[in-house]
C-alpha cells in the first residue's frame, strides 16, 4: 500500500472520530478505498443572499440574543471557494453589547464516490460597538461529508491558530433534504447534530477550562425556488448546551431557539 493511501486512510479516521466520550470505535474489513482525486473542473459559480437571523450563536454557543442582519457572497471555480461573510447587530443584546462579525474563508473541496473532504481556513474579526473590545483570530477546518440519497452524514472539525491557539471544536450529524416540488423547486431540509470541544475552546467560549461533550442541536428548513437562480429560505435552529459544567458558564442562555429568513442569488 503506497504511503499516499496510508496518509488518506488516516486522515479520514482522525475526521471521523470524535474524542472518546463522544462516540465508540468502529472496525470495519471493507477493502481500503483509492485515493481520492480533485474534483472535475467546473465553470465558474457564484452567489449572494442577505439574511435577518433573531439572534447569532457559533457552535452552540449564543453570541448575541438579538436581531441581526447578515450577508454571505461566495465564488468558486475548479472545486476552490473563496467566502465573505457578516454579521451586523440591529440591538444590544441583554448583556448590554452589540457584536459585528466579518469572516473571510478559502476551501477546496476533493471528491471520491459518496465522500466529500474540504479542508479550510477562517479568518475572522470581532468588534463590538458598546465596549470598543476586538479579536481577530484565524482557525484551520475541515469538512467530511457522506452522500447517501437524500440523507447526508457530516462531521465538521475546527482548531484556532491564533487568538485561542489549540481551541478545538469538533461535532457530528445527519441531514435530510426532500424535494416538495418540480423545478424551480421547493427542498424541506432537517438535520440533527451533536458537538464536543476541547478545554481551551471552552475556557475561551464560557470560562469552564473543561473538555466535554458540549451540544445537541437539531435545525430545519424550507428553500423555495420561485424563479430560476433566486431563491427564498426560512430556517429554525434549536440547540442546547448539555454538560452541566459549561451549561454554568459565563453564557447567554444554554439553550437558545432561532429563526432566520434568508434571499439569495447564484450562479
Amino acid at each position: 500500500m503506497t504511503q499516499r493511501r496510508w496518509l488518506f486512510l488516516g486522515f479520514l479516521v482522525l475526521a471521523w472520530c470524535a474524542p472518546a466520550v463522544a462516540q465508540d470505535t468502529i472496525v470495519t474489513s471493507a477493502p481500503l478505498p483509492a485515493p481520492p482525486t480533485p474534483a472535475a473542473p467546473a465553470t465558474i459559480s457564484y452567489g449572494i443572499e442577505t439574511a435577518f437571523r433573531s439572534g447569532h450563536s457559533d457552535r452552540g454557543f449564543l453570541i448575541t440574543d438579538r436581531p441581526t442582519v447578515q450577508a454571505a457572497l461566495w465564488l468558486s471555480a475548479r472545486a476552490t471557494e473563496f467566502s465573505l461573510w457578516g454579521n451586523r447587530s440591529l440591538a444590544h443584546a441583554t448583556d448590554g453589547s452589540r457584536p459585528d462579525i466579518v469572516e473571510a474563508e478559502l476551501s477546496h473541496k476533493i471528491k471520491w464516490r459518496t465522500l466529500a473532504i474540504s479542508p479550510a481556513a477562517r479568518l475572522y474579526s470581532y468588534q463590538d460597538r458598546v465596549t470598543r473590545s476586538n479579536g481577530r483570530s484565524v482557525e484551520a477546518w475541515v469538512y467530511l461529508t457522506n452522500d447517501i440519497g437524500p440523507f447526508v452524514m457530516f462531521t465538521n472539525q475546527s482548531v484556532d491558530v491564533l487568538d485561542n491557539r489549540g481551541g478545538y471544536f469538533g461535532d457530528a450529524g445527519v441531514e435530510y433534504n426532500l424535494k416538495v416540488a418540480p423545478p424551480p423547486t421547493t427542498t424541506l431540509g432537517i438535520s440533527l447534530v451533536a458537538g464536543w470541544a476541547n478545554a481551551t475552546f471552552n475556557d475561551y467560549w464560557a470560562g469552564v477550562a473543561k473538555s466535554a461533550f458540549d451540544r445537541v442541536g437539531a435545525e430545519g428548513w424550507l428553500t423555495i425556488y420561485p424563479a430560476p437562480h433566486f431563491y427564498i429560505a426560512p430556517h429554525v435552529e434549536l440547540s442546547s448546551i448539555v454538560d452541566r459544567q459549561v451549561r454554568a458558564g459565563d453564557l447567554f442562555s444554554p439553550t437558545y431557539f432561532l429563526f432566520r429568513l434568508t434571499t439569495g442569488v447564484e450562479f
